[in-house]
């Protein structure tokens, strides 16, 4: 039990040293980088406490001191920084640190054999985890350019001149590689999470939105309820009739939002797979329009479809109906009582295109370019403050691409929108 004891307390004691000085409010991934380089200063600081103890034992205390001076001038210094969380600089003093530490090591003949400037092809890969774009490019160069400076200074030493050999150009091969494999490990692990971080922030901007909207009708559902049981008491028939339709309208807006929640899932789940099949897209168009159909109806706005002859596209039928029925849907939102929604499907050289055109409120220039984003969904009102989550056209634009299709709008304020969606014909 004390020996479990004291190995739990050495974990936690080491755990707490290589997250010292980091903001655990900074992004995941910057506290990461801040972490790699605490690791790499306490394995360096470790080791170099080692090798002091080791060299003191051996009678080596020139390289002794060596060692404890280093401590002094990197490792006290970087724990002074990483609390005063100067944490950029501190990335960069670990790089040079790293690169200067191997060349008093080699230029001093510190280490057994000379070889200490292959420690730089492990080194190489520092950089390019915790620096992005061209001071990554810059700071890895300084790795190999030290490595080959050393070496071919030896060589000069040793024979008079600079001697070429196979060697050199596989160990700058080796580092090409190191560079190659690293920076693509990166870069796959970038995209992982700024897709996780997006879909992050966007899962709680719906939810914020969705407890938000769904109070409303449910507290609207729970009070008309109660005054149904009052009015059916007191047959107040023409009050109960009433109540009914402030509890048929609360129902539909829970019923969109319920809708709304797993078609958001749906696009969110990687391990849903496009299911085509040869479909007639204006079959599939039909139905869409003859669902949304009803809600058209509620606001007086006729729904006039042109289809044209009958187009077969391999698409995933329920991937492009949720898709086709949330333009629409958000077309009768947007449209004002007693107006007309024109669907048309074409085929245009290599694509077959749905077309849906409203006479609405329109978008400016900039909502146009905002509304596909994740980044700014927020809830809005229709022309007669029917209120959605705003994220409805962002899961038609991912299931869209999700069959490498494309969704694009035309739009101005005040005078209507017109949404395209493009799928491939083969």
């Amino acid at each position: 039990m004390a020996d479990f004891l004291k190995q739990r307390g050495l974990r936690q004691f080491f755990y707490k040293l290589s997250y010292f000085g980091i903001d655990k409010n900074l992004p995941n991934l910057e506290i990461r980088k801040y972490w790699l380089s605490n690791v790499v200063v306490l394995l360096t600081t470790f080791f170099l406490l080692v090798f002091a103890i080791f060299n003191l034992i051996i009678g080596n205390k020139t390289l002794a001191i060596f060692d404890i001076v280093t401590i002094f001038l990197i490792s006290v210094p970087y724990y002074i920084l990483q609390y005063k969380k100067c944490y950029d600089l501190n990335k960069v003093l670990v790089v040079f640190a790293f690169i200067i530490g191997v060349i008093v090591v080699a230029f001093f003949k510190f280490d057994i054999d000379r070889q200490s400037e292959f420690l730089l092809l492990g080194g190489s890969i520092i950089p390019v985890y915790l620096f992005d774009k061209w001071k990554k490019n810059l700071l890895f160069l300084l790795f190999p350019i030290t490595f080959f400076a050393i070496t071919f200074y030896f060589d000069f030493l040793e024979f008079g001149k600079i001697v070429l050999a196979p060697k050199h150009l596989i160990l700058l091969i080796c580092f090409l590689i190191i560079f190659v494999l690293s920076s693509h490990f990166k870069h796959s692990m970038m995209l992982y999470y700024n897709s996780l971080s997006e879909a992050n922030a966007t899962k709680d901007k719906l939810f914020k939105i969705i407890s938000h909207d769904i109070r409303n009708p449910f507290s609207s559902l729970l009070s008309s309820s109660e005054m149904q049981l009052k009015f059916l008491q007191n047959r107040d028939y023409e009050k109960l009739e009433q109540t009914s339709q402030l509890i048929n309208t609360s129902a539909k807006q829970i019923f969109e939002l319920t809708q709304t929640l797993l078609d958001w899932s749906i696009a969110q789940t990687d391990s849903f797979k496009v299911k085509a099949e040869k479909l007639n897209i204006n079959d599939l168009v039909e139905q869409v329009v003859n669902f949304c159909s009803i809600q058209a109806r509620e606001k007086d706005i006729e729904i006039i479809t042109d289809y044209g002859s009958p187009i077969y596209v391999e698409l995933d039928n329920v991937m492009t109906q949720i898709a086709v029925r949330n333009i629409l849907i958000n077309a009768i939102k947007f449209s004002y009582r007693n107006s007309v929604i024109r669907v048309y499907v074409r085929q245009f050289n290599d694509f077959v295109n749905i077309e849906i055109v409203d006479k609405g409120i329109g978008m400016s220039k900039q909502k146009q370019q905002e509304i596909f984003s994740k980044a700014v969904v927020a809830a809005e009102y229709g022309t007669e403050r029917e209120r959605g989550s705003g994220l409805g056209i962002v899961i038609s634009k991912e299931l869209i691409e999700k069959q490498k299709g494309k969704i694009s709008v035309e739009s101005e304020e005040g005078k209507g929108s017109s949404f395209t969606l493009s799928f491939p014909l083969s």
